[in-house]
């Protein structure tokens, strides 16, 4: 299994615990929620739990109503090893030709009416 992975169960459960969701977000408070599980399972249990509301506006929404100017190399970098952009593109590109419908004698080798 890539190192990278991240398993993140559907739900959280009912009976996670708010205090320790509380002192998980505390210990993790430098990490971020996107690479780390730990705090990404305290971060859903307190928002489950109608702890905290997650933001409905963007870093760039939130800089731009406080008056704040966002920095423009804000995006963060993608890991290393991440294809290039044209790859993502090339595989959009061939899903998108195989959810076009397909004339099935053309498909058989026989020629098209």
């Amino acid at each position: 299994m890539n190192e990278d992975a991240l398993l993140i169960p559907p739900n959280v459960c009912g009976l996670a615990e708010v205090e320790l969701a509380h002192a998980q977000m505390r210990l993790h408070r430098a990490c971020r929620i996107e690479r780390c599980v730990w705090k990404r399972a305290a971060y859903y249990t307190l928002v489950r739990h109608s702890r905290i509301t997650p933001p409905t506006l963007s870093p760039r929404e939130r800089a731009h109503r406080r008056g704040i100017e966002f920095p423009k190399g804000a995006i963060p970098s993608l890991p290393e090893g991440t294809p290039e952009l044209q790859t993502f593109q090339d595989v959009l590109d061939g899903l998108a030709q195989l959810a076009l419908p397909t004339n099935r004698a053309t498909d058989a080798g026989g020629e098209s009416p």
